[in-house]
């Protein structure tokens, strides 16, 4: 790594860590939900292939407090019913989580997954993946939402309105 990607990935670190989540609600950093920022940041700063579509290097996403409370409840809920899906057990979607949180959204798109460890396992899990990649890689995304329970993990992406 090059003296300058380390410079900057140290200010991204620092300024993620001390930086407030969502808007005007200041709160301590989670340390996964840190990890998942800084990898999919990480992605994002490269052009990329998912499957046959050509994405360019993107915009470093923010967390954003409100997704990440309907992607930690979506990540429960798949636990709890023991199944892998983008369906909550209320019949729910992303759009219907991220509302109920107050999230106000012009864009929003959601990756989940099961049986990964840790975020770089789940992270290049996603990137392998030609939807999930495509979710990561956008553009038109700007912040990020994420949660885990036990193995099951949830990413929500959006853009404000």
């Amino acid at each position: 790594m090059t003296r300058a990607y380390l410079a900057v990935l140290a200010a991204l670190i620092l300024a993620v860590a001390c930086a407030p989540v969502g808007r005007g609600s200041p709160q301590p950093a989670d340390p996964m939900a840190t990890a998942m920022l800084m990898a999919v940041n990480a992605a994002r700063a490269e052009p990329r292939a998912c499957g046959a579509e050509a994405f360019p290097a993107a915009p470093p996403l923010r967390l954003n407090a409100r997704l990440s409370v309907a992607a930690q409840a979506h990540s429960e809920d798949m636990r709890a019913m023991g199944a892998l899906t983008h369906t909550g057990s209320d019949g729910s979607d992303v759009v219907r989580r991220a509302e109920r949180q107050g999230y106000a959204w012009s864009r929003l798109a959601e990756n989940v997954a099961w049986g990964y460890e840790d975020v770089p396992g789940v992270v290049a899990g996603w990137l392998g993946s030609p939807g999930h990649c495509r979710n990561i890689m956008s553009a038109d995304h700007v912040e990020l939402g994420v949660g885990r329970a036990g193995a099951y993990w949830t990413q929500v992406f959006g853009a404000p309105r």
